[in-house]
């Protein structure tokens, strides 16, 4: 994608992202969310997901990247609704590990971004990442999983439940009665298969975590984010 595209207001670079999604009751996932959204499915079926990654080279359209705050590790809890014809992306949690930028996404974008102390390394095939909730006033939650990415990458096809889990090109966010999105744009995934071993999860618990998992690897892609409109 070109950095030309036009009205953007960040970019960002998703590292080492892996994807663990699971099948859920759509009538208790309904219950989960803010009324004005509604549950969106694959073939009759809801999903949520676990997505940890590394972010690197944040920074705002028209200013340099910051080394000291432009990197965190991020690790969210999310799933996927309709608002009218639009579909997107709903976090439950967002935890990372910046504080200046937790503080930042939940002031100026209303995200439920979460305070944790957080870990990666990779011995240039296994990537061990762990996650320890911090935040006052949440319950506390820790994360423990190693992943290995096998094979090639490939782009997945649209149709696929491949696609429908991993290409998304907007997040909504619910502010009292009113619903705002925020688009994002980035090219296709690079996706892998991967070996995935869960060490520690207290963070699935609330979420009807299934064993049944769906698991994808993406290594690296450059994401485009535009403001929040107001879409109610």
């Amino acid at each position: 994608m070109s950095p030309r595209t036009s009205g953007w207001i960040m970019k960002q670079t998703w590292e080492d992202l892996l994807f663990l999604h699971w099948s859920v009751d759509r009538y208790w996932l309904q219950s989960m969310l803010p009324p004005q959204l509604e549950v969106d499915t694959f073939e009759g079926e809801a999903w949520i997901g676990i997505v940890p990654f590394e972010m690197n080279q944040i920074r705002f359209r028209g200013l340099p990247s910051v080394p000291f705050a432009s990197k965190l590790l991020e690790l969210n809890v999310r799933t996927y609704v309709k608002y009218g014809k639009k579909r997107g992306v709903y976090f439950f949690s967002l935890d990372a590990s910046h504080r200046a930028g937790v503080m930042m996404a939940r002031n100026l974008f209303h995200l439920p971004y979460l305070q944790a102390k957080m870990g990666k390394k990779s011995d240039g095939k296994q990537i061990s990442f762990w996650s320890s909730r911090t935040h006052k006033g949440v319950e506390k939650a820790d994360y423990h999983i190693i992943y290995e990415p096998l094979g090639t990458s490939y782009e997945a096809r649209k149709g696929d439940l491949d696609f429908w889990l991993t290409e998304r090109d907007r997040l909504f966010v619910v502010r009292g009665n009113k619903v705002f999105q925020g688009k994002i744009k980035h090219d296709r995934w690079p996706l892998q298969k991967v070996d995935v071993a869960v060490l520690r999860d207290t963070l699935s618990h609330p979420y009807h975590y299934s064993d049944q998992v769906v698991t994808h690897f993406s290594k690296k892609v450059t994401t485009y984010l535009w403001p929040f409109e107001n879409v109610t």
